[in-house]
C-alpha cells in the first residue's frame, strides 16, 4: 500500500487548504456576527475529516486497504451531510471536498478488476444516497446540490473510465514496447555473450597462434642447433685442425643462433700457445683487442670457473674485454678437460634477457664437441708424432728422416741454401750386445740418442735413428765447419759418458762422417751417400773419429 500512502499525503495538502479556507470563512462570519450553528456544524465535520486523514496517515493505518475503504466511506457520508446544508459556502466547500474524496478513492482504488470497480462505484454514490434518504425522511432535501454532486460524480467516473481506457491502451503499448525492448535486450545480451565468446575464441586463437609461433621459433632454433652440432660432428670426424674448427664454430654460432659477437680461445698444449678466433656482426675486427685483453689478464678469472657464466643485464662498460661495444646479454662457457679449463667460448647479444636454459644447453653441447675435437686432434698429433719416432730411442725414425731430408734438399736446391748432414755409427756395437746383452745395448742406444737430440735441439738441427746403431743428423743452413763443431761436441759428450753395467763403467765411442751441399757435395741428393762414405773411412782408420767429406774422397 505504499501507493496509497503516497497519494494520501498529496491529498492531505489539498484538504489542508480547503480546511483553512473554511476556518477563515468561520472567523469572518464570527466577526460579522453571521455565524450560526450550521457553520459550526459544517466546520466541525470538515476539521474531523481532516484530523482523521492526518492521524491515520501518520499511523500508517492506510496500509490496510479495508481501513482505507471504511475510513473514506465514513468521510464521504459526513461530507455528504454538509453538501446538503443550507449555507451555500459550506455546501460548495463540502462539494469540493466530496469531489476530492471521490477522486482520491478512484485514484487509489482504480479499476483494476470488476469487483474493485463496483466497490468504487458504491463507495462514491452510497454516501449521497444515504444522506438523501435521511434528509428526505427528516423533511428537508435540497435537490440542487445533490443533482450537482451526482453530475460531478458521473463526470469524474466517466473521465476516469476514459482516462483509464487510454491508460490501459498506453499500458498495453508500453507492455508491447517493453516486451520488444526486453526481447531486443535479451537479443543484445545474447549478441554480447556471443561477442564475448567470439572474443574469447579469438583470444584463444591468438594465444595459440603466438604459442605456435613461439614453438616454431624454438623448433627452428633447435633445428639450427642440431644442424650446427651435426656439422661439427661431421667436421670433427674428418678434420683435425684446431684453427679450422674454431672458424666453423664461430661462424655457425653467429649465423644460426643469432648472437652479435662470438669469441673463442683455446690453449694448445702441443704448441704451448693460445689459438684465438672472434666473429661479429658489428662489422669490426675485434681479434686484436681480444688477444690484448687475454694477454693482459682480463679473462684470467674465467679460466678458474667450471660452470657457465651468464649475465642477462649487462651494464655499459661492465666488461673490459667487450671493447666498448653494446652488450646486453653475455654467456661464457668454459671448455674443460679432466683437470682444468683450457678454453673459453664467449657469446654476446646487444639485447638483454637473451640467454636461457636452452641456450646454455646448446653452448655446453658445442663446448663438449670442441673438447672432443681438441682431444681427437691431440690424440692424432700424438699418434702422428709416434709414427715419426723410433720406438726405442724416441728420436725420428728412418721413414720420417727420409721425408724431411727430401723436403730439405729440394728447398736447398731450389733456393740455393746450405745443407749439411752427418752420419755416425756406434763402434763395436755387436760386441757390446754380445758381451753385456741386448738390454744394455738398448740402454746405450737411448743414451746416445738423448745426447744427440739435446745438441740437435740447441742448434736447430734434426736427429734420427737411421737403422741399427746408425744415427743421422741434418743441419739446415749450417756450413760444413758449423756441422763439424756440433758433431765434435756430440762426440766428446759421448766419449765422456760412462755407462754402468753391474760394477763396471763402460765407455762408448762413435765413428762419424760429415758432408755438405754445395760446399763439397754438388747434388743434395747425394749428401747421405757421401756422409756414409766418410763414416766408413772413419771406421777404416781406427774408429772413434770424425771424417769430413772432401772432393778427393
Amino acid at each position: 500500500m505504499e501507493r496509497t500512502l503516497k497519494y494520501e499525503k498529496k491529498f492531505i495538502y489539498i484538504y489542508t487548504i480547503i480546511t483553512s479556507m473554511i476556518i477563515i470563512y468561520f472567523l469572518i462570519s464570527k466577526i460579522l456576527n453571521k455565524c450560526d450553528r450550521y457553520i459550526i456544524y459544517g466546520l466541525t465535520m470538515v476539521i474531523l475529516i481532516y484530523i482523521i486523514n492526518i492521524v491515520f496517515h501518520r499511523l500508517d493505518y492506510f496500509k490496510n486497504i479495508r481501513v482505507f475503504y471504511i475510513t473514506k466511506l465514513v468521510q464521504l457520508i459526513i461530507t455528504s451531510f454538509v453538501v446538503l446544508e443550507r449555507n451555500r459556502f459550506l455546501s460548495n466547500s463540502a462539494c469540493i471536498m466530496y469531489i476530492m474524496l471521490c477522486v482520491e478513492v478512484i485514484t487509489i482504488l482504480g479499476f483494476k478488476s470488476k469487483l474493485i470497480r463496483y466497490h468504487t462505484y458504491i463507495l462514491v454514490i452510497l454516501p449521497l444516497a444515504i444522506t438523501s434518504i435521511y434528509r428526505g425522511v427528516t423533511g428537508y432535501l435540497n435537490f440542487v446540490p445533490l443533482l450537482f454532486m451526482l453530475q460531478i460524480i458521473i463526470v469524474i467516473i466517466g473521465v476516469f473510465i476514459i482516462f483509464y481506457g487510454s491508460t490501459e491502451d498506453l499500458k498495453n503499448q508500453v507492455n508491447i514496447q517493453k516486451k520488444l525492448w526486453l526481447k531486443a535486450k535479451n537479443k543484445n545480451e545474447e549478441l554480447v555473450v556471443s561477442g564475448q565468446q567470439i572474443q574469447l575464441v579469438h583470444d584463444q586463437l591468438v594465444k595459440q597462434k603466438m604459442e605456435l609461433e613461439e614453438a616454431n621459433k624454438r623448433l627452428n632454433r633447435f633445428t639450427a642447433e642440431m644442424y650446427i652440432q651435426n656439422e661439427l660432428l661431421s667436421y670433427i670426424s674428418s678434420v683435425l685442425d684446431i684453427d679450422e674448427l674454431m672458424e666453423l664454430v664461430t661462424d655457425s654460432i653467429l649465423g644460426a643462433i643469432g648472437v652479435d659477437t662470438c669469441s673463442l680461445v683455446i690453449y694448445d698444449v702441443n704448441l704451448n700457445a693460445y689459438h684465438y678466433k672472434v666473429k661479429s656482426t658489428h662489422g669490426k675486427d675485434y681479434l686484436k683487442s681480444f688477444i690484448d685483453n687475454m694477454k693482459s689478464g682480463k679473462l684470467d678469472k674465467y679460466f678458474s670457473i667450471r660452470d657457465p657464466y651468464i649475465d642477462n643485464e649487462v651494464s655499459k662498460g661492465k666488461y673490459d674485454f667487450t671493447s666498448k661495444r653494446d652488450v646486453g646479454s653475455i654467456v661464457i662457457i668454459p671448455i674443460l678437460n679432466d683437470k682444468n679449463t683450457y678454453g673459453l667460448l664467449i657469446a654476446e647479444h646487444t639485447s638483454t634477457q637473451m640467454i636461457n636454459e636452452n641456450s646454455i644447453q646448446f653452448f655446453q653441447g658445442i663446448a663438449n664437441q670442441i673438447n672432443i675435437a681438441i682431444n681427437n686432434a691431440n690424440l692424432y698429433t700424438k699418434m702422428e708424432e709416434m709414427a715419426k719416432r723410433d720406438g726405442l730411442t724416441c728420436v725420428y725414425n728412418r721413414n720420417y728422416l727420409q721425408k724431411i731430408f727430401h723436403d730439405l734438399y729440394e728447398d736447398a736446391r731450389i733456393n740455393k741454401k746450405v745443407l749439411s748432414l752427418a752420419l755416425f755409427d756406434i763402434d763395436k756395437f755387436k760386441k757390446v750386445n754380445d758381451t753385456y746383452g741386448h738390454i744394455f745395448g738398448d740402454q746405450v742406444l737411448k743414451i746416445i740418442a738423448n745426447i744427440s737430440e739435446k745438441y740437435a735441439n740447441i742448434n736447430g738441427s734434426i736427429v734420427g735413428r737411421y737403422g741399427g746403431e746408425e744415427f743421422v743428423l741434418i743441419f739446415p743452413n749450417k756450413t760444413l765447419d758449423e756441422a763439424y763443431k756440433i758433431m765434435k761436441e756430440i762426440h766428446n759428450s759421448i766419449i765422456k759418458q760412462k755407462i754402468a753395467h753391474d760394477d763396471k763403467l763402460i765407455n762408448i765411442n762413435i765413428s762419424t762422417g760429415i758432408s755438405s751441399y754445395p760446399e763439397v757435395c754438388k747434388n743434395p741428393k747425394d749428401l747421405l751417400k757421401r756422409a756414409d762414405n766418410a763414416m766408413y773411412i772413419s771406421k777404416a782408420n781406427g774408429r772413434g773419429r770424425i771424417t769430413i767429406d772432401n772432393i778427393n774422397l
